[in-house]
């Protein structure tokens, strides 16, 4: 087995193979434990989720990681090993194998990373962006005084729910349409109406 990986100019492979390989591993059980053995490199880049450069921290996310960097030696060791050893494309022909796999395999990370920081939201959405907006009632709201209810907007492009109170005395049941006319902020909701 030593002499397969480590034969010839396989150890230009199997090293970085091993190396991001370990780093995976260690990185998942840390994580499996509760710990971060996350460490990012010097050399970030700013991306928002239009694809532009930033600085909004909502939106940072740093493409060259020890994640990324841990991903392409990966893909890139035990492909180009695989290629060395079980093609007649020789060194070079594996070490071009190597860096497209590596690569490859460091663009399909970063792009899921993206995807799955655009499926988070911040939940800061300022109070006073919900007036004006129609909505529905996910939870009935009861009579003014006796408590609040919960309504779900459509805010930035994308669904959210908010705390619901209204004036009126008789209670607004779920499913219905709203409109929001106030905001309470010392209760942190929406005042909502009956949409006409």
């Amino acid at each position: 087995m030593a002499n397969w990986l480590f034969a010839d100019h396989a150890l230009w492979f199997s090293i970085p193979a091993i190396l991001g390989t370990l780093y995976f591993a260690l990185h998942f059980a840390f994580g499996q434990l509760g710990g971060d053995a996350d460490v990012d490199a010097d050399v970030d880049v700013d991306v928002d989720f239009d694809g532009d450069v930033g600085d909004s921290p909502e939106t940072e996310f740093k493409v060259l990681s020890l994640n990324t960097i841990s991903a392409f030696a990966m893909g890139s060791g035990w492909m180009g090993l695989g290629a060395l050893k079980l093609t007649d494309l020789g060194f070079g022909g594996a070490a071009v194998i190597a860096i497209l796999s590596g690569a490859g395999i460091a663009w399909v990370l970063v792009t899921l990373v993206r995807s799955l920081m655009k499926l988070q939201s911040s939940g800061n959405v300022r109070l006073d962006s919900t007036v004006g907006r129609n909505g529905t009632v996910y939870v009935q709201i009861p009579p003014a005084g006796e408590g609040s209810g919960r309504v779900t907007l459509v805010v930035d492009n994308k669904q959210r729910e908010f705390n619901a109170v209204q004036r009126g005395s008789e209670p607004i049941a779920s499913r219905t349409r709203v409109n929001v006319v106030d905001i309470d902020q010392t209760g942190n909701c929406v005042m909502v109406e009956v949409a006409s």
